[in-house]
């Protein structure tokens, strides 16, 4: 064996413990590169998910930034059309006297037939007279110049005691009615704005099942037309 060919045996008896050291190193460099691709994946994936989850909400915020906006533009028109909108002057509240009422014809004023009349009778008594005299005052005061309407109104029985008198409640209801008129005319309301009404048992306030309720529909009704 010559000398060159000791050498090399001995040049590659060294080589190789190195190279076998560099592959087990290389190999557990590999293992934790695979460890650290692997997660880094995972790290990928969360990030992906995430960014999906993110974008997801950021589309539900932009459609209700547009609702906002929609509802915005509406609000705006309307406000625009309010303001453009005529104003209203309000009108003085009409106010009527004590006692009395204020309807879509005129005021009114209510009063019992069982204190103007007896019961099937047409003649006014003092204690009617006296009341009618209360009312001329106001109307004199208050409305002077307006046309004032009389309703007669009677009860649904019919006409028992003095009916020689009366052919039925209509006929009692006008001669109530005329009999308020002329009080009236004789207390000073001029007779060219007087008018007598019957309505006999028509239009009742209550029902005719009890005294009092009869009592009630039982009535005469002046009223001031506006």
């Amino acid at each position: 064996m010559n000398r060159a060919t000791i050498l090399s045996i001995i040049v590659l008896v060294g080589v190789v413990p190195v190279v076998t050291g560099c592959n087990d190193k290389c190999k557990e460099e590999l293992t934790t590169l695979k460890h650290q691709y692997n997660d880094l994946q995972l790290e990928k994936g969360d990030l992906q998910n995430s960014f999906k989850t993110s974008q997801a909400k950021n589309n539900n915020l932009m459609d209700l930034l547009a609702k906002k906006g929609d509802d915005l533009d509406a609000a705006n028109a309307k406000i625009a059309k309010l303001e453009s909108a005529p104003k209203l002057i309000p009108t003085a509240k009409t106010t009527v006297p004590a006692g009395w009422q204020e309807t879509a014809t005129g005021a009114k004023v209510t009063l019992a037939s069982d204190i103007l009349f007896s019961a099937g009778r047409a003649t006014l008594s003092k204690q009617g007279a006296a009341r009618l005299r209360q009312i001329v005052a106001t109307i004199k005061a208050t409305y002077p110049d307006s046309v004032v309407r009389v309703y007669g109104f009677t009860d649904s029985d019919p006409i028992k005691k003095t009916k020689k008198l009366w052919a039925d409640n209509l006929d009692l209801s006008s001669n109530r009615a005329m009999a308020v008129v002329r009080q009236l005319r004789t207390l000073g309301v001029s007779a060219g704005k007087l008018e007598a009404i019957g309505m006999g048992a028509t239009h009742p306030v209550a029902s005719n099942k009890t005294k009092v309720e009869k009592a009630r529909n039982r009535r005469v009704e002046i009223i001031v037309v506006k």
